[in-house]
């Protein structure tokens, strides 16, 4: 029963007019660039950023999503570019990907700035139809064995920037493309749905040792409507602990609260988990002992190059 549940609903996101198809991340604060490509270049060093999350743990063949992101400055701080791949696995259905991204940069004062990005990206989806548990077990259409479509997406956004706060949009799957598995068959309902992405967050120092910072970003996309909150504290720019809520608009107050912790290796390494529970009255929660997720982080930067103890004190 398991399996069927997960399989019928990821099909209803994938192959419907209406849902969300793109994958969510509660550390979206830990790597902006999964949310915003405008982000790529604002700071003076590359970031790497290996992140996985597996959705919905205890059900079958529920989504398990694998990410890799590298972005940063090019010539001076005018110009930023990046890149990432994805693959977004449930079963016998998946979404695999790679994006490039370039964003310019204009200083409006000399603590503010506004940015502004253009992403490309060719995605592959594809089924399986020899894993499915079909209704109707002689259908030819799927018991044909893998089926694959590779659609080119397109994404633009931008991002105003000042020390302590920053804002940004971003719109991925702009061009609404056909999802077209079969190419004698062209009356699909299924396509990429263009998403709309807002983001805000600011920091408080509120001492050399302690700062606050908390995070809003909201998705919308055909009539699906999701906030999110995220509030961390850190502790000596170096620990952090953290709380999430997850909240559709016209449904449950909240659908899904996180925590999270992390720490940051001097200044070039970190790492994060987070945990997720859905609430609700629902099948989904009955069945599920939440969500788990991973980020891994490096800065290619040189201000972890002094040694930990000066020279004079050795």
């Amino acid at each position: 029963m398991k399996r069927l549940f997960i399989i019928s609903l990821f099909i209803t996101a994938f192959g419907m007019v209406r849902g969300q198809q793109l994958e969510q991340w509660t550390q979206f604060a830990l790597n902006e660039y999964t949310i915003n490509p405008a982000v790529a270049g604002v700071d003076n060093y590359f970031h790497a950023n290996a992140m996985f999350r597996n959705q919905w743990a205890g059900v079958t063949d529920a989504p398990r999503t694998y990410y890799l992101s590298v972005h940063g400055p090019v010539w001076g701080d005018r110009m930023g570019i990046g890149g990432s791949v994805i693959n977004d696995v449930a079963g016998p259905l998946s979404r695999a990907g790679l994006q490039l991204s370039y964003a310019y940069h204009l200083k409006l004062t000399a603590d503010y700035r506004l940015s502004f990005t253009l992403a490309s990206s060719i995605l592959q989806w594809s089924a399986n139809g020899a894993e499915m548990n079909l209704e109707n077990a002689q259908d030819i259409a799927i018991n044909n064995g893998n089926m694959t479509a590779w659609i080119p997406d397109f994404g633009f956004g931008a991002r105003f920037t000042t020390e302590k706060f920053h804002a940004g949009f971003y719109i991925p799957q702009i061009t609404n493309s056909k999802i077209q598995f079969f190419s004698d068959y062209g009356e699909t309902l299924s396509e990429m749905n263009r998403h709309y992405y807002l983001n805000l967050g600011y920091k408080h120092e509120f001492s050399d040792d302690f700062a606050l910072e908390g995070n809003f970003f909201s998705r919308y996309v055909s009539s699906i409507f999701m906030q999110e909150l995220m509030v961390r504290g850190i502790i000596k720019d170096a620990v952090w602990i953290g709380a999430s809520a997850r909240m559709p608009i016209m449904e449950n107050p909240i659908s899904a609260m996180g925590m999270m912790v992390g720490y940051q290796f001097q200044n070039n390494m970190q790492i994060g988990y987070s945990y997720d529970l859905d609430f609700g009255n629902t099948s989904l929660g009955k069945v599920s002992s939440g969500s788990h997720e991973i980020m891994v982080g490096i800065r290619f930067t040189k201000k972890n190059s002094d040694p930990i103890i000066p020279a004079d004190q050795l």
